[in-house]
């Protein structure tokens, strides 16, 4: 039996709104993840609203 392809990932750096510090990097999927998500931050210590910033290879 045939394998099933694989959905496409792509790495991605999330940066805190309000304290522009880099919290979290993951893999996503582009078209189902949102632009903001709603993420805790560590040097506020509360949860904040954290943005795409980049794609890493």
């Amino acid at each position: 039996m045939a394998k099933k392809a694989k959905k496409w990932r792509i790495k991605v750096v999330l940066q805190c709104t309000e304290s522009w510090q880099v919290n979290y990097v993951m893999k996503i999927k582009k078209d189902t993840f949102p632009k903001e998500v709603k993420k805790y931050c560590r040097l506020l210590r509360k949860h904040t609203m954290h943005k795409i910033r980049e794609k890493m290879k």
